[in-house]
């Protein structure tokens, strides 16, 4: 029998040692010992602190003449973790405190630049370095150092724990038939669009473009005024290589072979995406040149919320961003949708993140808790209602607080639907650089289009096959 009644946390205050008293009842958590018989069961009232609201729960528990012992199964422990520094204000501040109070163990995090991850990975790979037990991750790091560095995960979680997830994160953790990593979210870019902005120009606020036509005609409209329709990030390697593919998946194509051997760009899709981009910056001039040196979606999304775009591709979280009036100028006039697309009706790119362990870790016990824990449905909702990023747990999206604060993630179900393959592979940054550096030398007018394909495609192809050559 379940009764669920809301209240006011503020008025109800539970601190966080409270809720894990009550929320390890009946869990495997409590240990308790007798040699009487146990008397019948008893009905007792569980509090559950959730965001928003304090739920309370009539359940039957077995009560003991014994007393309780909680547990914390990694007492007196410390696991060593890794993690990108614009995960901080989640992982460091939310999800820590909650699993050292869960577990017993004592965290030591350590925080680094995304742009210096790859450096250090690559030290780490070569020493041999056992000192982190859990170290952030995506989809390029996976393919990368996955068979050199991070445990294999494929049978040490079951079945069951990977069904519970969406399926592309968890295929985006996998390469070459192994998994070498967790993820933690589903994220995706989708489309964001200013009302304000499109009713200015005399556009339908309620709708966005369905292909990239439309989105050209709507982006000619909004450009003036020192405003520009769109803006994307080709600042360096992995900005200018993620930005092309945003547009190249809605074409219907593959830019790589599924063995990663074969680069297919100089095609009539890789010549369409490219002419694409090339008629908005140099042609129609909607696409604001600035973006050539701007290498994070994050300051792309302060452009945006400072008024100064009619629309972009943005990750999910830039809609909550949108919302905050201390760092937005645009609140309650952003809309989401899905990508329009150049071929296909959309396309996008992903940008999944999670966590690996380090195969030279003597914690691995203690790692798999950690990646356990984040897939948990008290992180994944804070992932939800805090980050603002789509959970990567499916049950999450059926939440109804979640629903009701996060509309965007109805856009990024819809965006699911589409291709968003990010193409992470060993070589992905040197592949990214020599998509940047014609992208960049096409756009200053050096290059035509077609002259960019060619050059990508053979360029691109010697780093595939010089990757090949020297791991073979």
């Amino acid at each position: 029998m379940t009764k669920t009644s809301k209240k006011n946390p503020k008025n109800n205050p539970m601190n966080r040692r409270e809720f894990l008293k009550a929320g390890v009842i009946g869990a495997a958590g409590l240990v308790a010992a007798s040699c009487a018989p146990p008397p019948a069961p008893q009905q007792v009232v569980v509090t559950q602190l959730v965001p928003g609201e304090v739920v309370e729960k009539i359940v039957e528990v077995q009560i003991t003449s014994a007393p309780v012992v909680l547990t914390k199964p990694f007492a007196g422990k410390t696991l060593n973790l890794m993690s990108a520094n614009h995960h901080d204000a989640n992982v460091r501040d939310l999800w820590i405190p909650l699993f050292e109070e869960k577990t017993g163990a004592k965290v030591a995090y350590t925080s680094i630049g995304g742009g210096d991850a790859d450096a250090k990975y690559a030290v780490f790979l070569a020493s041999e370095d056992a000192s982190q037990d859990v170290m952030y991750s995506w989809e390029t790091f996976n393919a990368k150092f996955g068979p050199g560095m991070f445990e294999d995960l494929t049978t040490l979680f079951s079945k069951e724990f990977y069904d519970k997830l969406a399926v592309a994160p968890v295929k985006a953790f996998q390469f070459l038939g192994k998994q070498y990593g967790v993820p933690f979210d589903a994220n995706m870019a989708i489309f964001l669009w200013n009302t304000e902005l499109y009713k200015s120009a005399g556009l339908d606020p309620e709708k966005g473009p369905e292909n990239w036509d439309q989105f050209a005609e709507f982006g000619k409209k909004l450009t003036g005024g020192g405003k520009y329709g769109t803006l994307f990030t080709l600042g360096d390697g992995n900005s200018s290589f993620f930005t092309f593919i945003t547009m190249f998946n809605s074409s219907g194509a593959l830019l790589l072979s599924d063995d990663q051997k074969t680069l297919q760009m100089d095609t009539p899709e890789g010549l369409l995406a490219l002419t694409k981009f090339y008629d908005g910056v140099v042609v129609d001039k909607f696409i604001d040149p600035a973006g050539l040196t701007i290498n994070s979606s994050i300051e792309q999304g302060k452009v945006f919320r400072a008024g100064n775009l009619g629309h972009y591709f943005g990750f999910p979280n830039h809609y909550k961003l949108s919302q905050d009036p201390l760092q937005s100028q645009v609140v309650g006039k952003v809309k989401s949708g899905i990508i329009p697309g150049i071929k296909l009706r959309s396309g996008s790119a992903n940008g999944f993140e999670g966590y690996a362990i380090n195969k030279n870790s003597p914690s691995k016990e203690l790692a798999m808790a950690w990646l356990e824990y984040t897939v948990s449905p008290e992180v994944q909702k804070w992932i939800a209602l805090k980050w603002g990023r789509p959970p990567v747990l499916n049950s999450t999206f059926e939440d109804p607080l979640v629903q009701a604060d996060a509309p965007q993630f109805a856009s990024v179900v819809e965006q699911a639907k589409h291709p968003a393959p990010r193409y992470g592979s060993p070589f992905y940054f040197d592949l990214g650089t020599v998509f940047n550096d014609n992208m960049n030398v096409m756009l200053k007018g050096k290059l035509t289009p077609q002259e960019a394909a060619t050059k990508i495609q053979v360029e691109g192809q010697g780093v595939i096959d010089a990757y090949w050559a020297k791991v073979s």
